[in-house]
């Protein structure tokens, strides 16, 4: 399985963010807030004295019970703010956070650092008010550092998605690599269309309207049946299928979750 190529210029990035800023804002997934946050930058944050804030971005997309559990596990490490930038949730308090810690340290560069398509633009456009930073369902749109002034005395920092050194089967899983640039799409669909009949069986249910089974590719070949997805011959389609299924992930359509 080949590494990502990207991952020591991300790092470096990362970097650099956290030696220009006084503050981070860690974007994580609000379904999958343990996997999407990062113990490299946040031992970093550490390391450096500098303030972080967990942005627990997509809460629209889980229940508020979850939310609550999430946000006390986080806490303790921490501070959060549950955030959706679709839902235009949770940016007032975000903002006088920041004001609080710019109160403290005076001219306010803000990092915003996270794995590729937590949110990390729609969460500075938000802030901002309008439109200032690209926004994607496809994971790795920002290509550069983008120095976004939000008022006076501070500004924000968005920077491409940071991924360390993860292989992509393992990014997919955490919505932070696209689909068609996996080797093995089958094989890392039915990994996570596990991980959901662990978690939320009723997930794939709700979405693809078939009952999931305990072997994830019995679930992927009924998908396949249902979406009428078929390759030449008339056999299943199952890379297809693979592919919609992570793409559905990545767009929030399977609504699963878990710590």
């Amino acid at each position: 399985m080949e590494k990502p190529r990207e991952w020591l210029r991300e790092k470096s990035i990362a970097k650099k963010v956290l030696t220009e800023s006084n503050l981070i804002l860690e974007v994580v997934d609000a379904r999958i807030p343990i996997e999407t946050k990062n113990k490299v930058v946040e031992d970093l944050v550490i390391e450096r004295n500098k303030s972080l804030i967990v942005v627990l971005n997509k809460v629209d997309l889980v229940p508020r019970e979850f939310i609550e559990k999430a946000s006390s596990l986080i806490e303790k490490d921490f501070p959060v703010v549950p955030f959706s930038a679709h839902r235009k949730f949770g940016g007032n308090e975000l903002l006088s956070k920041i004001r609080e810690i710019a109160k403290e340290r005076g001219i306010l560069k803000v990092g915003v650092l996270g794995y590729p398509n937590v949110g990390k633009s729609s969460v500075i456009n938000l802030l901002k008010g309008k439109k200032v930073a690209t926004t994607s369902p496809k994971p790795g749109m920002t290509r550069g550092e983008v120095l976004v002034k939000l008022e006076e005395g501070i500004f924000l920092l968005d920077t491409p998605g940071i991924i360390t050194l993860e292989y992509p089967e393992n990014l997919a899983l955490k919505c932070a690599w696209i689909p068609e640039k996996l080797q093995l799409p089958v094989e890392v669909s039915s990994k996570l269309l596990d991980k959901i009949y662990q978690e939320r069986p009723q997930a794939i249910k709700e979405t693809y309207r078939v009952e999931p089974e305990e072997d994830p590719l019995i679930t992927l070949e009924k998908i396949a049946k249902k979406l009428n997805y078929k390759a030449k011959g008339g056999e299943l389609d199952l890379e297809r299928t693979a592919k919609k299924v992570l793409w559905d992930w990545i767009k929030g359509f399977i609504k699963a979750y878990w710590i």
